[in-house]
């Protein structure tokens, strides 16, 4: 899989970029039906694994949940144009 994506920040002032790879990506539609078991059946799930090549220890756990839910809505914009053009 490897796709690889560029995450532009702020650090230190200075505009930053992070390149990050997806390692494993795998994501589940809800069902939206009231009678759903456990949220995950009526939302949906997403579970992505991603490693980056720049040190992030710098970044708040506020931060890293941001970058992860970019990288989630880029991966998943490109799979879908990756179905539609199939």
């Amino acid at each position: 899989m490897a796709r690889t994506y560029e995450y532009w920040m702020v650090k230190d002032g200075e505009d930053a970029a992070i390149t990050l790879s997806v390692v494993s990506f795998s994501q589940s539609k809800g069902n939206f039906s009231c009678r759903a078991a456990d949220p995950e059946e009526y939302f949906g799930s997403v579970d992505i694994e991603w490693k980056a090549e720049e040190d992030t220890s710098f970044m708040t756990e506020s931060e890293i949940a941001s970058m992860e839910e970019w990288l989630v809505n880029e991966h998943s914009e490109y799979l879908a144009d990756q179905d539609y053009f199939d």
